[in-house]
């Protein structure tokens, strides 16, 4: 599952759900795919500060991350629509094994209105619950 959140201009927070992602080939950036008609706030937010986090959970075990850096929006083109189509029957897939029903879950998976953000990462932090959650991956714990 993937979390896309931001903050406008005057602070006031905006999250909603990616349906797809594509991580580039520096291993630094990557797009997220979100429906920018489920997610309005979001979609402006965005452009409005240039910042985003991310987060993405296994629905299995809970293993969390939290990539977080600058964003901007850019042009949705076919091979995004497809990706999020890939990525919306995936989750269900996962959720459903997990025992979700399909009705639970239509509503939180829409590419309608998909938009794209281009995240360039600049911070990750390991969201699982348990003694590292916030910690800043790739720093040993004192």
């Amino acid at each position: 599952m993937c979390i896309v959140a931001a903050a406008d201009r005057q602070g006031r927070p905006s999250a909603g759900r990616g349906v797809g992602f594509r991580v580039h080939e520096d291993r630094e950036s990557l797009d997220i795919i979100f429906s920018g008609w489920q997610w309005p706030r979001l979609e402006t937010a965005v452009p409005q500060t240039g910042k985003l986090a991310v987060t993405f959970v296994s629905p299995a075990d809970y293993v969390t991350f939290q990539l977080k850096g600058a964003a901007a929006l850019r042009e949705t083109e076919a091979q995004d629509l497809e990706r999020a189509g890939q990525f919306i029957a995936a989750a269900t897939g996962a959720l459903e094994s997990l025992g979700v029903s399909n009705h639970l879950i239509l509503p939180w998976l829409t590419a309608r209105g998909a938009r794209v953000a281009r995240l360039v990462i600049t911070e990750i932090y390991v969201q699982t619950p348990g003694p590292l959650a916030g910690m800043r991956a790739g720093i040993p714990a004192s």
